[in-house]
């Protein structure tokens, strides 16, 4: 009984002993693999290097071959011999030099004699004059001065222009700031000018506009005839004053048509005044000192607008339609008046 244990047991031991070492020999079998298999791939990422190293080298080595051709299909250039120059012994006889005539400059009259049109010049009705103080062949500066016949007012300038020929184009801005250009043309004696206004600024009593042949002497004012007035006074409506002096130019401007007739009759100036008299019913309030002096000055005006906020106001929510009316034919005939 014991015996037969002891092989039993025996006989287990070396059943256990057996696939211990046949799991070992498996592992060890794997670890084999596994080391092979690593050193294949060790193999082909070298022989990979190998040969991408030794394809770089033979795409080098061609085109080293191919620069070697081309080199050699460059033709060769045969080098032209010298040309000797064989000096002549004969000594040159020198030439008499050509006697040279000069040729006469020829010389040009001036445009104009400047000493013949510096001072004073003024224009038939005797509302401008131009007194050239400074005249050369190149430049000219002159003193500009034109009155209003209706206004009484005056602008004026100090002009300096660059002269060409016999002639001078200019600008400049007057004394009221208004923009005007011209030019003047020196003949023979004989100054012609002409400047017109570009732009007139706001509240200008007059603005620069001539365009004549100048004379040396001032116009003198022609007499009056006794008992006939100097301008013809227009048709007054009944509420129409004769002049700015009254309260209003229009006082119904607001309920009737005006007409051409008496408007024609008035200057840019109180044309101006006649217009605005219709903003200043409203309240419009004036920036221009010498509109809004007038305003001031009569009794019924009460300023209580600024100029911006009215402008910026729909005519129609404003005005009738008189007023509307009105406007457009004072403005209408203001325009004639200054042009």
């Amino acid at each position: 009984m014991w015996f037969g244990n002891s092989v039993a047991g025996g006989a287990g031991s070396d059943i256990w002993k057996n696939t211990c070492g046949v799991k070992k020999m498996k592992k060890d079998i794997l670890k084999i693999i596994l080391a092979a298999l690593i050193a294949i791939f060790v193999m082909i990422g070298i022989g990979t290097i190998f040969l991408a190293g030794q394809r770089k080298k033979e795409m080098k080595e061609l085109r080293k071959q191919e620069a070697l051709q081309q080199l050699e299909n460059i033709p060769t250039v045969t080098p032209t011999a010298a040309v000797t120059v064989t000096p002549r012994p004969a000594t040159p006889t020198p030439s008499p030099a050509p006697t040279l005539t000069p040729t006469p400059v020829p010389t040009r009259a001036p445009a104009f004699v400047p000493d013949n049109f510096t001072g004073a010049w003024y224009s038939p009705d005797g509302l401008t004059s131009i007194n050239i103080y400074d005249l050369t062949a190149k430049s000219v500066s002159f003193y500009f001065s034109q009155s209003s016949r209706d206004s009484g007012g005056t602008c004026e300038a100090d002009v300096v222009a660059e002269v060409a020929g016999n002639a001078s184009k200019f600008s400049f801005t007057d004394s009221y700031g208004s923009s005007a250009s011209g030019n003047l043309i020196f003949d023979r004696g004989r100054l012609y000018v002409k400047i017109s206004t570009s732009w007139q600024a706001d509240g200008a009593w007059v603005s620069p506009d001539v365009d004549c042949v100048m004379q040396r002497e001032r116009p003198q004012a022609e007499p009056e005839a006794p008992g006939v007035p100097a301008t013809e006074t227009p048709a007054l409506s009944e509420n129409q004053p004769p002049s700015s002096g009254g309260e209003y130019f229009f006082q119904d401007s607001d309920s009737r048509y005006l007409t051409d007739e008496e408007l024609s009759g008035y200057s840019a100036e109180d044309l101006e005044l006649a217009k605005n008299e219709i903003y200043a019913r409203h309240g419009r309030k004036f920036v221009t000192d010498r509109i809004a002096d007038y305003f001031e000055g009569k009794s019924w005006y009460q300023g209580t607008v600024d100029a911006e906020t009215f402008d910026a106001m729909s005519p129609e929510s404003v005005f009738n339609e008189y007023e509307l009316a009105n406007i457009a034919k004072i403005v209408e005939w203001e325009k004639k008046k200054r042009e």
